[in-house]
């Protein structure tokens, strides 16, 4: 057999291994099956790897995801926004997956984080929802932004979707 590049036999991927190599995503540790972690969407529809956005909500065709305010802030005072995710129609959370919230760096000017790393077990899920409370500190009245990336992955019996979605919520301080 010939070593030369155009004669060499080269052996197909499965079809999970190209979408996932064409996203840019690893499989390790996902806890999808290979059923749940192949996909019947073409290529165009595979998400996309990096963050998406900076938005309060974000609706898609089988989630929902919100960060939002939970109540009214004090200066030099912990507070708290909540960041929210439904799964819609045959999609459920994604139960082995390592959901996790990491927020920004460099965080908004005069807010600070006492856990800038927020994981599964930091909040509440179940099958179609689940709630991560993040803990901030704004040092002044005023507006003031809390943001991160959330990275979770909800599943329906033919696929999977490993997510990373940046979100935001602006929070009056008094």
């Amino acid at each position: 057999m010939s070593t030369h590049p155009s004669t060499r036999t080269r052996k197909p991927l499965p079809a999970a291994m190209c979408l996932i190599a064409l996203s840019g995503l690893a499989v390790v540790g996902s806890g999808c099956s290979q059923s749940e972690a192949a996909t019947s969407r073409g290529v165009a529809d595979v998400p996309a790897a990096s963050p998406q956005g900076g938005k309060s909500k974000v609706e898609d065709a089988v989630y929902t995801l919100e960060m939002k305010p939970t109540g009214t802030y004090k200066a030099g005072q912990e507070g708290v926004v909540e960041v929210s995710l439904l799964s819609k129609g045959d999609y459920h959370i994604n139960d082995k997956y390592p959901i996790k919230f990491k927020v920004t760096e460099p965080a908004a000017e005069g807010v600070s984080y006492p856990k800038p790393l927020l994981k599964r077990e930091d909040g509440a899920f179940e099958e179609n929802k689940g709630v991560l409370k993040v803990p901030f500190v704004a040092a002044k009245k005023g507006k003031s932004k809390v943001a991160g990336v959330l990275s979770f992955s909800i599943c329906s019996a033919a696929n999977c979707l490993m997510q990373k979605q940046e979100l935001e919520a602006v929070i009056d301080v008094q």
